[in-house]
């Protein structure tokens, strides 16, 4: 006959599998619910005061290097302009409290009827210590209209399990970060890369060259999740590709053994100082 106690233990070790991956859900779901928040406050106030509302203060956007995000659309005035998005892909970290998403978007200049411009954004976000989402990093690329979509797509997994014996630490993913801008291949990117490139709809191309650069100054940045599964790395600046990137530490499908995997890979073409004048 089965103890008492023994009956106890099996259902607590049952229930820290059913608890763990429920509260991440419960994560993710915040994440998204965040980033469609952020989407409703541009549509009801404005592009600017929504993005001052949801970057985090030390939070990062690109015009076309990484800068702070707050300083950069404090600077732009208000306008009639409509920036509208929609997220059709997420993921968090087994630690729920790093994440990205990505969506279509679309640009109406202000008194115009219909749209002119339209991308692809990626937004980095980060769950403060008080239970909060903000923006931690945003970028995004420009291309063909597509359709907004229905539903949001969970990319990743939970990420439960005993942690990897492989290096996951900052130093390894500045390494790794630091190849040459848009070089891939196979060997980098994890199974389900998504590579995200200026004038093309975001696909899983892992073959590219490098992007040119004559760099005069780059700044760089990484954020690992506190579980050490999931990380982003961005940089760019006068002369430099601008990029900003997400990795995983490697799963049974991936590469197990070699370090960090490229997840996502947004990377554009620098941007030329200019000229002095005479």
């Amino acid at each position: 006959m089965v103890s008492p106690r023994t009956l106890i233990k099996a259902c607590l070790i049952v229930a820290s599998f059913v608890i763990v991956p429920l509260a991440l859900a419960d994560d993710f779901d915040d994440m998204v619910a965040a980033e469609r928040a952020f989407a409703a406050d541009a549509s009801a106030r404005s592009t600017r005061a929504a993005f001052l509302a949801a970057l985090a203060d030390d939070g990062l956007v690109f015009a076309p290097g990484p800068g702070n995000g707050k300083r950069v659309w404090e600077a732009r005035p208000e306008n009639k302009n409509r920036l509208e998005w929609a997220p059709e892909l997420a993921e968090i970290s087994a630690s729920g409290d790093l994440g990205y998403t990505s969506g279509p978007w679309r640009f109406t200049p202000g008194g115009a009827d219909k749209p002119t411009g339209f991308g692809h954004f990626f937004t980095i976000w980060r769950k403060g210590a008080d239970g909060k989402w903000q923006v931690l990093i945003d970028h995004g690329i420009s291309h063909e209209e597509v359709a907004f979509p229905e539903k949001v797509q969970r990319r990743g997994g939970l990420g439960l399990g005993e942690p990897p014996g492989w290096p996951v630490g900052v130093a390894e993913l500045r390494s790794a970060d630091l190849a040459p801008a848009g070089a891939l291949n196979t060997r980098m990117v994890s199974a389900d890369f998504l590579r995200l490139r200026e004038g093309a709809v975001p696909d899983s191309r892992a073959e590219g060259q490098a992007l040119p650069s004559r760099a005069l100054r780059v700044d760089t940045g990484q954020v690992v999740s506190s579980a050490g599964d999931l990380a982003a790395s961005w940089g760019g600046g006068v002369g430099s590709p601008a990029w900003l990137r997400v990795w995983r530490r490697p799963s049974a499908s991936d590469a197990p053994g070699q370090g960090w995997v490229l997840a996502v890979d947004l990377s554009v073409a620098a941007v030329e100082a200019a000229e002095p004048s005479p």
